[in-house]
């Protein structure tokens, strides 16, 4: 069963779709990646799966239960965390209060949720008391993901959370993000590295031009010419395996 299931989402600013049908699932412990050249429309994508923005098509289910209409505040109760690529902490606060005010979390498990997140992010627990503005690129990123977790979300959404990134701290995130999964949380995660992102998610869709181009495992995925897909020389022969792809791949993407 899809604990996050996206299906035909047209949203974007104005009367100007940026996400035209996009359609894309997640299980329970999965890491989902969203590829595609700049402008595809990933951002855009998560953003309206949270209800940041307009949906003007499209149906968002969170466990079965349609949350189409709900707006983000009303996500997150449901089960539903976001983490943007920027402003994604309160700098002005130390490490340990931006977690105190992470989410909708019992008094009586506060300080449990908070071990768990110092547990996956040691960086942090290190820095408790520092303002979250003194805090390097890589650990807001971390702070901005342990925020998210302190509500114990079924689905977290991250916006490119290694962009700008050291190829040092990329794999410190990476790995981080598979602890999340492990404990079972669902991540999607919007990826502008392919390479890692085709080795480090359990299913990846590709999006151009704010649609569906392709979706598949890895391993099946990294066979493509990507450099042709990002280039916008894709030609008709991908196009054509959207549709194909989509019947296929996706019915067996539990």
């Amino acid at each position: 069963m899809h604990v996050l299931r996206v299906e035909g989402l047209t949203a974007g600013y104005g009367k100007a779709p940026i996400v035209d049908g996009i359609s894309f699932h997640a299980s329970v412990s999965q890491v989902v990646t969203l590829i595609g050249p700049n402008g595809a429309g990933k951002s855009t994508a998560l953003k309206a799966t949270f209800g940041l923005i307009p949906r003007m098509a499209g149906k968002v289910y969170l466990d079965e239960t349609d949350i189409t209409d709900l707006s983000a505040h009303h996500a997150a109760r449901a089960g539903m965390a976001y983490v943007p690529q920027v402003d994604n902490v309160f700098a002005s606060m130390s490490v340990e209060e931006n977690l105190e005010l992470g989410g909708f979390v019992e008094r009586g498990s506060l300080d449990a949720r908070k071990e768990l997140v110092f547990e996956i992010f040691p960086a942090l627990a290190l820095a408790r008391k520092r303002k979250a503005g003194l805090l390097s690129g890589g650990q807001r990123n971390m702070l901005g993901m342990g925020r998210a977790l302190m509500s114990n979300p079924k689905v977290v959404l991250l916006d490119e959370p290694t962009a700008g990134l050291s190829p040092a701290n990329v794999d410190v995130v990476w790995s981080q993000i598979a602890q999340v999964a492990a404990l079972g949380t669902t991540v999607v995660v919007v990826e502008q590295n392919v390479e890692r992102a085709l080795a480090s998610a359990d299913w990846v869709y590709i999006l151009v031009a704010g649609r569906n181009l392709r979706d598949g495992a890895p391993a099946e995925l990294a066979k493509l010419d990507m450099a042709a897909i990002f280039l916008g020389q894709s030609g008709g022969a991908e196009e054509a395996a959207v549709a194909s792809s989509w019947d296929r791949d996706s019915q067996d993407h539990e």
